[in-house]
């Protein structure tokens, strides 16, 4: 793996990406700060073209070619103009995730955590992906054709939970990212969705590396993994913990350390480094801040 440099040693490096527009971004670069530098050189690279309809396609990440959702604000905006998402999750991704490794992920979305996943597992590993959103399912499908992940890529159109059967699932219409189980109500964006528990999946039982991010669906996903959990096996959980979205945060907590897990939390202005955390340090965070733990064991 890239070692950590200073910015001295990097600022050259990112200028000469900038000017190479032509060639693809070396992911591995992102272990290597400044952020900005990345960032910069990662946008620079960026191209988009409309494909009619509600279908775009860009360059992500400075190598990945994307179908994103022209109507989609929140997320796809971001993708056509910058080439990323979420830097810090980004570059705390590539310290955990190895050839070879089945890596899952819970809330894909358009499939942009997916790419890199596939990317990062190589030809031997396998990735597989849960989004309810047929919209958003199918262009994460297709970007992991065009981009030659598709024959190590499962991408199921199910919500994730701790029960099987159908619910009620709210897309708001220019931020489908944010979907999120609901009552129904008759709004616009309303729409049924099958769920399931994540140990139903067999390909999964084994998994190296799961990332969940579900809106507030987080606690329910990770009741649904106990058949997983259970096995005792090493594995690393990306999770999205937002104090605010549950009954009892502290209980959801102590569920989660009492599978044996040690707790750390990716820090947003420098993630090549991922410090550990306390149980106060999780749980005094203020209340609608959204946390990134990283639970390793």
């Amino acid at each position: 793996m890239a070692s950590n440099t200073g910015a001295a040693t990097t600022e050259p490096r990112a200028a000469t990406l900038l000017e190479q527009s032509g060639q693809y971004f070396d992911i591995w670069n992102l272990l290597k700060p400044p952020r900005h530098l990345n960032e910069a050189a990662v946008r620079a690279l960026c191209r988009n073209a409309f494909l009619g309809g509600d279908w775009s396609v860009c360059r992500v990440l400075g190598r990945y070619r994307m179908f994103v959702d022209t109507q989609d604000v929140g997320l796809s905006t971001f993708l056509l103009l910058d080439g990323y998402w979420e830097m810090w999750t980004t570059e705390a991704m590539l310290r955990f995730i190895r050839p070879g490794m089945t890596a899952v992920d819970i809330g894909a979305n358009l499939g942009y955590f997916s790419l890199l996943m596939g990317d990062l597992v190589g030809p031997t590993g396998r990735v597989v992906a849960f989004e309810p959103n047929p919209r958003m399912a199918a262009r994460a499908r297709q970007s992991a054709h065009v981009n030659g992940f598709a024959g190590i890529t499962q991408i199921h159109e199910v919500a994730l939970s701790d029960h099987g059967g159908e619910t009620v699932m709210f897309v708001p219409p220019t931020e489908p990212k944010n979907a999120h189980f609901s009552q129904a109500t008759g709004r616009d964006g309303e729409m049924r969705v099958r769920v399931q528990r994540a140990d139903a999946f067999d390909a999964i039982l084994d998994a190296d590396f799961i990332k969940i991010d579900t809106e507030g669906a987080e606690e329910a996903v990770w009741r649904g993994m106990e058949g997983i959990l259970r096995r005792n096996r090493p594995l690393t959980i990306f999770l999205e913990f937002t104090p605010a979205r549950y009954p009892d945060p502290a209980a959801f907590l102590d569920t989660i350390l009492a599978s044996g897990f040690a707790l750390n939390r990716i820090d947003y202005f420098d993630a090549t480094t991922v410090p550990a955390v306390s149980r106060a340090d999780v749980l005094d965070a203020p209340p609608h801040e959204d946390q990134m733990l990283v639970l390793v064991r």
